[in-house]
């Protein structure tokens, strides 16, 4: 997927004028201007860019980008054929970036509105956000070990859990365990009224054991005034969400408040493997203003999108959770694969 995001980069910098362009240091700014794309374009293009650089393929100095070495053609059919002949289930992968990458163009004129164009396409997103889909399911079941292993019994709530495919992923996990009828309440939220529809039906009829409430919660806004009760929650947890958050410290420590004394937040997200190292998965949603608007900080968010395994560590413990670990050791594995991975970030309430 990695290797297709980069030649799906390649082939978007060829058909909108830029790698001509490049043959001369040039900046985001001036490739927006020679090429005629409107402003809002900007952070996308430099995403594409600098995709190509750590692929080594342009080189950065000064802020200005130059073609480092004659980039090869882009081989999008013969990556994704060999990608699908490894695992079919990554076709809906697949299949979003291919739809993301064609509104590219039509963005950079300032022809299409990106989050109305990505979002109308529901069937798109229900395959991509489903346990059948394995290059998305796989950060659900990371994740919903972690989750379960640290559930004694008690109240759940999970955040952000869109279609339910993380709901699906911890349900059974506890089911395989034999402690899901410790679950006393399980309320999942989801602030999109079209995914907290589908989950509620879906939920319920796969699940009707399980006291579920699906309900809605904005998770950068006060969550008692949303109707979380502090102090209530075995565990609070949430997949490839709370890197949403607009001011991360702040909704890391509602997620502590909501706990009760000893429970346990489970942070599902997929690693970045530097704090600039841009990644394949992130392709669709540079064309989104939701993934970007975030609060930044040097220092303990540089980015917006994914964190590193560092960052998320000690935001954590920032927020005043102890016992935090990473599910698996993402640091450790980085010596043995220094790419993108899935992982959960996990810290416990203290009891005082």
């Amino acid at each position: 997927m990695e290797r297709y995001a980069v030649d799906t980069a390649l082939d978007l910098c060829g058909r909108l004028g830029i790698l001509d362009l490049l043959d001369a240091p040039r900046s985001v700014e001036e490739l927006c201007a020679t090429r005629g794309f409107v402003p809002a374009f900007l952070r996308p293009l430099r995403w594409l860019l600098e995709r190509l650089v750590a692929a080594n393929l342009l080189a950065r100095r000064d802020g200005r980008y130059q073609i480092a070495r004659r980039p090869p053609e882009p081989a999008l059919a013969a990556l994704r054929a060999e990608g699908l002949a490894a695992d079919p289930s990554y076709a809906p992968a697949y299949d979003l970036l291919d739809a993301a990458a064609a509104l590219y163009p039509g963005v950079a004129r300032g022809e299409v509105q990106a989050e109305r164009a990505l979002f109308l396409r529901a069937r798109l997103w229900a395959a991509y956000f489903d346990n059948a889909n394995g290059y998305y399911a796989l950060t659900n079941r990371v994740a919903a070990r972690a989750a379960a292993a640290r559930l004694a019994g008690g109240q759940v709530l999970e955040v952000g859990a869109g279609l339910g495919s993380a709901t699906v992923a911890l349900l059974a996990e506890l089911r395989a365990r034999s402690t899901l009828e410790r679950v006393t309440g399980y309320r999942a939220t989801e602030p999109a009224l079209f995914f907290r529809r589908h989950a509620q039906r879906t939920l319920s009829q796969a699940w009707p054991e399980v006291p579920l409430a699906v309900e809605a919660l904005d998770i950068s806004q006060p969550w008692a005034a949303q109707d979380i009760a502090p102090g209530t929650y075995a565990l609070v947890w949430g997949v490839n969400v709370f890197h949403l958050a607009r001011r991360l410290d702040d909704t890391l420590r509602e997620a502590r408040a909501a706990l009760a004394p000893g429970g346990w937040l489970v942070v599902g997200e997929g690693m970045r493997p530097g704090p600039d190292v841009p990644v394949g998965a992130e392709l669709p949603f540079q064309l989104l203003d939701s993934f970007h608007d975030v609060v930044l900080d040097p220092a303990a968010r540089p980015t917006s999108g994914f964190l590193t395994a560092e960052l998320w560590r000690d935001a954590l413990r920032r927020a005043g959770f102890d016992e935090v670990a990473l599910f698996p050791d993402v640091i450790e594995l980085r010596e043995s694969y220094p790419g993108f991975v899935a992982a959960a970030a996990c810290g416990r309430r203290p009891q005082r």
